[in-house]
């Protein structure tokens, strides 16, 4: 027989079925969604759910102060959706020609190194909590995201999906360079924290 007891549960069943949590999961369903229906050529109806999934990012966490609901889990479970979102949605656009492969592998390399730190300062007892720059770096990512998807639909004008595209560009370089410098902010928060 052996020794070893059950942790207490550290969530709670009430915890993954608050309206911010249901939020955070449907945006990862809604971006799966968005995606299967882009491949598959409904790409009208994917931008628009994909921008109904893209606004419960301002909601959940609109409503989680609004309903007092701010978790720990809430506030994981907001930062895996977004990167979640992110990266499918980017690697679908370097699939389809909408965005260069260096984006991806920038935003890529930019979540596996934040969340190492996360987890890193985590088993130190201390805590990196999300930035407003870092929400802003996300605001203009998923901007920049929705202009390249728009701008290669083959019903759009040329010279529309032209600007779109050049608008994609800058929107998604701007996005990632602010991600990075809170990904820089990150870590210094940690290497200057007091042991």
């Amino acid at each position: 027989m052996s020794n070893i007891k059950p942790a207490s549960p550290l969530i709670s069943g009430g915890d993954l079925t608050t309206i911010p949590n249901l939020l955070s999961l449907a945006r990862i369903g809604g971006v799966t969604l968005t995606v299967a229906l882009y491949l598959a050529g409904h790409r009208w109806l994917a931008v628009a759910i994909g921008i109904v999934a893209g606004m419960t990012d301002f909601l959940d966490g609109y409503m989680a102060r609004r309903l007092q609901q701010e978790t720990a889990l809430g506030a994981m479970l907001d930062q895996a959706a977004d990167s979640f979102t992110t990266a499918i949605l980017l690697a679908m656009l370097v699939v389809v020609g909408g965005v260069p492969f260096a984006f991806l592998v920038i935003f890529l390399l930019r979540e596996f190194w934040v969340a190492t730190i996360r987890r890193y300062g985590a088993a130190s007892g201390l805590e990196i909590p999300s930035s407003s720059l870092g929400k802003l770096a996300t605001a203009v990512i998923y901007f920049g995201i929705l202009a390249a998807a728009v701008a290669i639909l083959p019903e759009l004008p040329a010279k529309l999906g032209s600007a779109l595209h050049w608008t994609a560009q800058i929107g998604l370089g701007a996005g990632l360079a602010l991600s990075c410098t809170t990904a820089w902010r990150y870590t210094r928060a940690l290497v200057v924290a007091p042991v």
